[in-house]
């Protein structure tokens, strides 16, 4: 039986509407959960809907702005690292490795996991801004092979449990 076809991906929540497919130089703002992986696209849907399936919302906020990258030229805002968004990167990382990611290799993840949301074209989280991360979704890297552009392949909608009757 032949190998799926592993492609790039990273794990977002975006801050602020998100077409389906955008350039590689025109992010709209987000969160990066898990960096840029190679894997089976079923395996990584597989993976990420049983973790994310009756997930709530997190609630956070941009504390302060910084500065990332190696020469500190990236613009961020660094957001509360409360107790949800540390439980939800967790829970991604453990899925994936689980589904034969390993994680192990990522930098940036783990206990060296900073939330943030970089500067995009001039636009930015401000601080004291508070953020919803309201879903999860899953980014092609490079969609049919072209470096250049980026792909939503799915989102996951966290959601408030339903109201008790």
């Amino acid at each position: 039986m032949p190998q799926p076809t592993r492609s790039r991906w990273c794990v977002v929540t975006f801050v602020e509407p998100a077409a389906a497919e955008f350039g590689r130089d025109a992010w709209p703002l987000h969160v990066t959960w898990v960096p840029p992986f190679d894997a089976a696209e079923d395996d990584v849907v597989r993976a990420l809907g049983a973790v994310l399936d009756g997930r709530r919302p997190v609630e956070t906020s941009a504390l302060a702005e910084q500065w990332f990258g190696r020469r500190r030229d990236v613009r961020v805002a660094e957001l509360a690292h409360g107790p949800g968004v540390e439980a939800l990167h967790r829970a991604l990382l453990a899925t994936l490795a689980e589904s034969g990611v390993d994680v192990r290799a990522m930098r940036h993840v783990g206990d060296a996991f900073r939330p943030h949301v970089s500067e995009q074209g001039g636009r930015f989280v401000e601080v004291g801004t508070s953020v919803r991360l309201a879903d999860v979704s899953l980014v092609a890297m490079r969609p049919g092979g072209d470096p250049r552009r980026r792909q939503v392949v799915r989102s996951w909608p966290l959601a408030d449990p339903a109201p008790a009757r």
